[in-house]
């Protein structure tokens, strides 16, 4: 794969967070490259995540994205680590036109003796991977969290699901994630070679993208630009890239959503919210755990929230 490459035009390039979506020549090896930096701390700066968890979360995020953006569908994909470590839970939520909403849980006191490392932080534990289409079957699949990093784990779910050779690399921090995924595509017939063209083109392009792994390639993805680092790492092959997309981070909670949920709940058990000695007296208080957004309820808004729940709609609006 050292055919001369197409002429691009870096310098016209987006430089901010998108992603970029790229193949080779002969069509055979696609990937996609992604660096997110006021998108990332956009969704954080509402919470206090140690250095540790912020790195891990934000590696999940751009392992997420770069899925979307290598499958064909319309929907949710929620991507989600769930462990017996420090780090409980990770979960990523992110809709096929690249917004996403991401939450880690985590145990201070463990968190504080744990060591670097997937294993440590995380522990045993499973990745769920779950596709809600717009329309059609929902699609879930659960492998085990296996491997040194987060992108390990990620590709022990292609390796078992997809059944498709993949790349990935992930590096993040609080003020940058970043991530890339190159995958090995299926011949004629659907058929993945394990000694042709795709599978030779898919074995060079994995050794210059194994040049990222590491401290020192982990803190080039992180300082460089998405266009940069391709350019640096492919600049002998025949690249081509084939879209830029934007990636933004989007919540969706409103107080009104978190109004209907409290109301659900009924009367005698808001009654002893706002009356119970752990919060503030007289006042819910439910704070958001994708984007830390503090939703407060006080009596009239409760009473408020319960009048409305009584109060049936007319026949012709029911659905």
């Amino acid at each position: 794969m050292t055919e001369k490459q197409e002429s691009i035009d870096w310098h016209n390039l987006p430089q901010g967070d998108e992603l970029f979506r790229f193949s080779f020549e002969d069509g055979r090896v696609r990937g996609v490259s992604l660096r997110l930096e006021p998108t990332w701390q956009a969704a954080i700066e509402n919470h206090d995540y140690p250095p540790a968890v912020a790195a891990l979360l934000g590696e999940a995020v751009a392992g997420a994205v770069l899925m979307v953006a290598s499958l064909k569908f319309e929907g949710r994909l929620i991507l989600q680590f769930a462990g017996r470590g420090p780090v409980g839970i990770l979960v990523v939520q992110v809709t096929s036109d690249r917004r996403f909403r991401c939450m880690a849980k985590w145990d201070d006191d463990t968190l504080a003796g744990a060591g670097p490392g997937l294993e440590a932080l995380l522990g045993r534990g499973q990745l769920v991977l779950t596709i809600e289409p717009d329309e059609g079957t929902r699609y879930q699949s659960l492998v085990p969290i296996e491997g040194a990093s987060l992108a390990d784990a990620i590709e022990g779910y292609f390796q078992q699901s997809e059944q498709l050779p993949t790349r990935l690399v992930l590096a993040a921090d609080k003020e940058v994630t970043a991530g890339m995924l190159v995958q090995q595509m299926p011949e004629t017939g659907g058929i993945v070679s394990s000694g042709g063209p795709s599978a030779r083109g898919f074995e060079h392009v994995g050794k210059l993208v194994d040049t990222l792994v590491g401290e020192k390639g982990r803190a080039e993805m992180r300082t460089v630009s998405a266009p940069e680092l391709l350019h640096r790492l492919f600049h002998q092959d025949a690249l081509r890239i084939h879209g830029v997309a934007r990636v933004a981070f989007s919540c969706g909670c409103s107080r009104e959503g978190v109004g209907q949920m409290l109301a659900g709940l009924g009367r005698d058990e808001l009654e002893a919210t706002l009356a119970s000695e752990e919060t503030p007296p007289g006042l819910i208080e439910i704070r958001c755990d994708f984007c830390g957004s503090l939703y407060r309820f006080d009596r009239v808004d409760v009473e408020q929230l319960l009048t409305s729940e009584s109060v049936e709609p007319p026949e012709s609006t029911r659905h």
